[in-house]
């Protein structure tokens, strides 16, 4: 079973290339190195470097979005798409959590419930994540640099999330959205950890292997799509 971790922070090659070591020796086979929508240009050579360097390990190009406002994220959400393998959106504000869900453009939705009180999607927010394929991220870190009632509150929120993804059948993704080589974790450890909050090991499975493969896969036919699940083949539809 191949596993792949879809949000570590990219810094410089060579911190890159550290982290990207330790996590296949952790048993991933691919992970995706985000650089900020602000700096994703100059680490073009950065992801060149990485990719001739694993040749046996998957590298997957991420950009991570921030926005303040809805048609702010639709022209940079335009303006990625094929720059990047993986769009990923910074969530918190409602609009731009629900902007996000309905853009089918994007990927991943990261913290959704940032410098909020509550979890930060609701049934609208899951109906038409759903609809749009687009993922809802549970990152490990802010877990692991988190303590007591913050840490209980992220749990709360993370489970609500869960009971969504049930009901609507949205994607979920667990990443690591790691800074350094310490806040990775083994699948392992990860299952274990999630298993905590009332997951089931298949949800899990599926939110580490199953789910990131598909939207890797998804977006290498995204040029050939004209609607999503009709795409052109031989020059037909």
């Amino acid at each position: 079973m191949k596993f792949y971790d879809l949000h570590i922070q990219g810094k410089s090659f060579q911190e890159d290339q550290k982290i990207l070591k330790e996590a296949k020796r952790l048993g991933y086979s691919g992970a995706a190195i985000t650089y900020p929508d602000g700096s994703y240009k100059e680490a073009r050579e950065t992801f060149k470097g990485l990719e001739e360097e694993f040749q046996d390990f998957e590298i997957i190009k991420a950009v991570s979005i921030s926005s303040e406002t809805q048609k702010q994220l639709r022209k940079k959400v335009d303006k990625f798409r094929k720059r990047a393998d993986i769009i990923i959106v910074e969530g918190g504000d409602p609009k731009i959590n629900r902007a996000a869900c309905e853009n089918i453009r994007v990927d991943i939705l990261t913290r959704p419930y940032q410098n909020r009180r509550d979890p930060g999607i609701n049934h609208v927010h899951a109906r038409i994540a759903a609809e749009n394929n687009v993922a809802i991220e549970l990152n490990t870190s802010d877990i692991i640099r988190s303590y007591l009632k913050v840490r209980t509150r992220l749990f709360e929120y993370y489970r609500d999330i869960i009971k969504l993804h049930r009901k609507f059948h949205f994607p979920i993704v667990i990443t690591s959205n790691a800074t350094s080589t310490y806040d990775l974790r083994t699948p392992r450890d990860i299952i274990a950890l999630f298993k905590c909050i009332n997951m089931q090991e298949d949800e899990i499975i599926d939110a580490l292997s199953t789910i990131p493969r598909s939207i890797i896969e998804f977006n290498r036919q995204r040029d050939s799509m004209i609607v999503l699940g009709a795409k052109i083949v031989n020059g037909g539809v």
